[in-house]
């Protein structure tokens, strides 16, 4: 059954705010050296829904009568891809945020069929008896078909405007979460647009167990080793351990085997945060991450484990990549540190590609670092820095991603511009290592620096403008998102880096309306363009 998105326009009426391209300077300054980049406002066409007043799990009168948007504000966390079939085909997904006291949000798609000049948007159908829909990822197979994995999840909203986790009196009966795969396929209509009913994974009840999953990701066969082929993994507390699950399709997701633990941790460090993607000669791969609680300054590390027949067998897990742990949030703001590592396979020579946060203790700051390896996860070459090193402030929420021709990048999050005179918060003006960029560090296939860092976002933005509030109304963490997406191209035109990621920039706020006791600027999603030198 083919699923239609609501709320579905064209963003070409606000094209005159919503875009803007770098003039063409003279190259070496950070600041000022954007030269061919691209940004454009994703995130301009309305998304409406109305306070769900009589759900099961909402008995605080006043997220309706105060704190709910009819048309989503914030837009945080998101993933892209782009469509092999297509260049031109793009599609991110994000969370948006209908009452962001209350940490009420839906994942919302957005498609370009245009290169990313211009871009349609909608909620994706089918979970409506859910009270959240989380955590948003999407893979394209080496068809064109378009996968998403999904975690909806309840909790209550008590009339104190608190959040109470017992869900046991709640619909769908008696469940904290579940896994589902959103498939929008070739077969049915607009890929990206057009999404059949969910295929359900897996359940989750606590029943006082403290059961649940959490941090899906999904990939398929991108490179027709294995056709049909879809892969999902996610972690699930069981009450002692966190495990890392997988679960693998043949027939493009309709049917999926039983999940199957391919690795667990218990305290004081736990598994999460898994990857999963297939290599170009089919081999199908597994990451994960073992760390610490947050804020304990001690280390981490990444590890991976290899399928050679498509998921019925895995191998043991190979070096592990250790981490220098640091705090969240980086003050002086006030948002949690998201997902630390992020990893993929090189399209060109099947090498994996791992990039990675580690804290400095000694200065202190956040730094990104690089690693390859080029047997299959078993071992990891002498891992080389990142951001650029005599550069002030933090760097975090790293992605790397790499072209068919084999050269590659990872973007991040960095704080070492001072925050802008346009910033919507006055006292923040001026400040340094508060506000944010996008940096973009390009390298050849054999993994030579193709340039230096390049600044990927046209305005620095301040994360702490009317953030989400992680735990509700008693919450004191707020929210940019755990990870935001990113993909690469080559072809005749050049080499290009795409991105999705957050920004609150007054000049990105095409399409906001007040609502929910907060007016414009917001968090809005922004896709960027980058030519690799």
């Amino acid at each position: 059954m083919r699923l239609r998105s609501p709320a579905v326009a064209c963003l070409v009426a606000g094209l005159v705010t919503a875009i803007a391209v770098a003039p063409s300077v003279a190259a070496g300054d950070y600041a000022t050296d954007v030269d061919g980049v691209i940004n454009v406002q994703a995130s301009t066409t309305p998304i409406v829904q109305a306070c769900p007043a009589n759900a099961p799990w909402l008995r605080d009168p006043n997220v309706c009568a105060s704190r709910w948007s009819t048309f989503a504000n914030d837009k945080s966390e998101s993933d892209l891809a782009v469509d092999p079939t297509d260049p031109a085909h793009i599609v991110g997904m994000s969370k948006a945020f209908f009452s962001p006291k209350d940490y009420l949000f839906e994942l919302v798609w957005y498609d370009s069929t245009d290169g990313g000049q211009t871009w349609q948007s909608g909620i994706l159908p089918g979970y409506e008896e859910w009270m959240d829909t989380t955590d948003p990822v999407v893979a394209f197979d080496a068809l064109g078909n378009l996968y998403a994995l999904v975690l909806p999840f309840n909790f209550v909203i008590e009339p104190s405007g608190d959040h109470n986790w017992d869900v046991g009196h709640v619909n769908p009966k008696g469940l904290n979460d579940a896994i589902y795969l959103s498939r929008s396929m070739k077969a049915d209509g607009a890929v990206g647009r057009d999404w059949e009913a969910p295929v359900l994974l897996a359940t989750y009840h606590a029943s006082g167990l403290g059961i649940t999953a959490d941090k899906q990701w999904v990939g398929a066969d991108i490179f027709g080793k294995h056709p049909g082929s879809v892969y999902a993994s996610w972690i699930v507390f069981d009450g002692v351990a966190l495990n890392t699950v997988v679960s693998v399709s043949t027939d493009f997701g309709a049917h999926f085997t039983s999940p199957r633990v391919i690795s667990s941790a218990t305290k004081p460090k736990f598994n999460g945060d898994p990857y999963v993607f297939e290599g170009p000669e089919g081999n199908v791969y597994v990451a994960y991450d073992t760390l610490p609680p947050k804020q304990s300054y001690t280390t981490g590390g990444f590890q991976v484990v290899v399928s050679h027949d498509n998921g019925q067998t895995w191998s043991k897990p190979g070096q592990q990549v250790t981490t220098s742990v640091g705090p969240t949030p980086y003050l002086p703001d006030t948002f949690r540190d998201g997902t630390p590592y992020s990893m993929t396979v090189n399209p060109a020579n099947g090498n994996l590609l791992l990039a990675y946060e580690n804290y400095d203790r000694s200065i202190p700051k956040g730094d990104i670092w690089l690693t390859q390896s080029t047997d299959e996860g078993k071992t990891w070459a002498k891992p080389v820095q990142v951001n650029d090193p005599a550069a002030a402030g933090d760097t975090f929420q790293q992605k790397v991603f790499a072209a068919p021709n084999g050269e590659f990048a990872v973007a991040f999050y960095d704080r070492r511009l001072a925050c802008p005179t346009n910033d919507p918060i006055a006292g923040n003006i001026g400040r340094i290592n508060t506000c944010i960029d996008v940096t973009v560090q390009a390298y050849a296939s054999d993994a030579t620096q193709l340039g230096g860092n390049r600044r990927a976002t046209l305005e620095t933005w301040d994360p702490n403008v009317v953030p989400p509030q992680q735990g509700g109304l008693s919450g004191t963490g707020t929210f940019i998102g755990d990870y935001f997406g990113g993909a690469m191209t080559s072809g005749d035109a050049g080499t290009f880096v795409h991105l999705l990621f957050v920004s609150t920039s007054p000049d990105y706020q095409a399409g906001a309306v007040a609502g929910g006791g907060f007016a414009p600027p917001y968090q809005q999603q922004i896709y960027a363009q980058v030519p690799v030198p």
